[in-house]
Parts: C-alpha cells; structure tokens; sequence
C-alpha cells in the first residue's frame, strides 16, 4: 500500500531577493499545509467516531502498520479513537476503517513533513541552505540522505516511506538551486525558532509509533 508522498517540484525560475525570502517561500507552504492536514484528520476521526457501525463499513480500509509509521498521526488517531487501536497482532495485514478525511489528513502530514527533509531543491532543503548555508546545507543533506536509507533498510522503515522518499528525491530533486541575490544577511531569531519548531514537528510526524 503506497499513497502519493512525492510533494510538488516546485522550482525557482529567479533568484529570491535574500535568504529570508528564499526561508518564507520555503516555509510557508508546509507549514500550512501540515495545520491543515491535522484540522482534516481531526474532523475525519471525529466523523469516524460518530458513524453508525452499518456506515462504517462502507469506509476505505489501510493496513495499520501505515499509520503506526507516524508518532503524531498515529498518536492523534489513538487519542481519539481508543487508546491501543492501533496495537494489532499483525500490523502488516491488519486494516482498520477510516474517513476519506481522516486519511486525506494522514496522507497530507506525511507528505508535508516528508517536503521539510533537509534534501535537495526541496523546501527543506532550501530551508538548510538559508539556516546553514550552501556548504553547511550539503553537509546535513548527506547526512538526511543516509538516514533515510538506514531506516529503510533496518526496520525502523516498515513501509519504505523514507526509502522511497530518498530515492524520490535524488532523482527528480537534485538540481542545483538558484542563487539568491543576497546570500550574506543571515536569519533572524523568529525565523530560526519557526525553523527549531517546524524540525520537532517533522521528527514527531516521521518516526514511527512506539
């Protein structure tokens, strides 16, 4: 079972005026998209709560073992529909009924979060660049690069979300990026406390549920 985790190519056809507008443009998008993505699936979960068992049946099915690869999806999943849902026999095989909002919302924090990996013309790699500089940016690139594969290939990976993603990435996301017009100014404290923030979410969304 796959859903899209590819994100948008979004490129930069001219160079950003400093590296606090090249931040925003990265930032933005994600960030958002990520607060609406948890608004979706809170709204499916409470949807999923409050149907009939006669309607229930009629919802999409995914294998628990996905939503048991996210802490924060699958930590809100179980807040709200039981503590323990989740902890099945077999998660690989085992599926469990949701609202189409419910999963667009998953799918939607998944995909958000994945967009924030320090990798390539991403926006996380465009933040890495503005917070750390292209020399130190290629530095955590490499590092993320190896991570990924790591847990992919080492069981902390079960569904190849982060395998797929790093595979995705080196090959369509490797381009190098434009230059900004001003790369000296640095960034300021809020932008990197949002950046601080925005990374805590990431790792919350991407590690799987203990």
């Amino acid at each position: 079972f796959q859903i899209g985790l590819t994100g948008t190519i979004t490129p930069i056809k001219s160079s950003p005026k400093n590296i606090k507008s090249l931040f925003d443009f990265a930032i933005a998008g994600p960030m958002m998209g990520l607060i609406a993505s948890v608004i979706l699936l809170y709204v499916g979960l409470e949807m999923t709560v409050f149907m009939d068992a006669s309607t229930q049946e009629q919802l999409p099915s995914v294998p628990v073992e996905l939503l048991r690869s996210s802490a924060l999806g699958g930590g809100i999943i179980e807040y709200l529909l039981g503590d323990g849902v989740l902890n099945t026999p077999d998660p690989s095989t085992d599926l469990i009924r949701l609202h189409p909002y419910a999963l667009a919302g998953f799918a939607g924090l998944m995909t958000n979060a994945l967009s924030l990996l320090p990798i390539g013309n991403t926006d996380g790699g465009r933040i890495s660049v503005a917070f750390f500089g292209r020399s130190g940016s290629r530095v955590i690139q490499g590092a993320a690069i190896v991570g990924l594969v790591v847990a992919g290939f080492f069981g902390t990976d079960p569904v190849n979300i982060l395998l797929f993603y790093a595979v995705y990435s080196q090959t369509w996301q490797k381009e190098a990026e434009v230059p900004c017009r001003n790369e000296v100014d640095e960034l300021d404290v809020a932008r990197g406390f949002v950046a601080i923030g925005m990374s805590l979410v990431v790792i919350l969304t991407l590690a799987p549920l203990s």
